[in-house]
């Protein structure tokens, strides 16, 4: 199969995987909740790269968020989601995706999230922005955290080399 054609059927299940994992499939906080979607943007940009990840991610996410009901959000989570993927495309490895790299690069990625919502909170409604905060947290934190055992699964079952990207 031609390559080009195998990174954009791949980036749309990706899109596919991401709108899912953050539409439906969420764990409760305290704050709020945990969605899986962007520990998928996190997989998606060491295993795609860029512009893959970035496309990926921002469809993704920001159709759930239309769909979701915030569709007021929906330009700030694109541009979030987009800064975040290409974090990861930075860490890009053919061999693993979870390395010291990936690994790290979940750190400015929650920073992005926190403060990418405090930003679109002060803009849409400034009641929320602070009282988001933890949320955006245990997002950024819960993420990393599913980054890190999905990447190791993955890497375990040798998936950069079965896809052949």
């Amino acid at each position: 199969m031609n390559k080009n054609l195998k990174k954009i059927t791949v980036t749309g299940l990706f899109s596919a995987m991401i709108f899912v994992l953050t539409m439906f499939v969420k764990v409760t906080v305290p704050s709020g909740y945990v969605h899986l979607g962007d520990a998928m943007i996190y997989i998606c940009g060491v295993l795609l790269g860029s512009p893959w990840a970035l496309i990926a991610g921002a469809l993704g996410e920001g159709l759930a968020d239309v769909a979701g009901g915030f569709a007021a959000y929906a330009p700030a989570t694109v541009i979030i989601k987009i800064i975040i993927a290409f974090l990861f495309s930075l860490t890009k490895n053919d061999k693993k995706l979870l390395t010291v790299k990936s690994g790290v690069m979940t750190v400015p990625a929650a920073i992005v999230t926190v403060g990418g919502y405090f930003f679109a909170d002060m803009l849409i409604d400034k009641t929320y922005a602070f009282v988001d905060i933890p949320g955006n947290i245990v997002q950024g934190v819960g993420s990393a955290a599913i980054f890190i055992i999905i990447a190791a699964a993955l890497d375990k079952a040798g998936i950069i080399k079965r896809i052949d990207l």
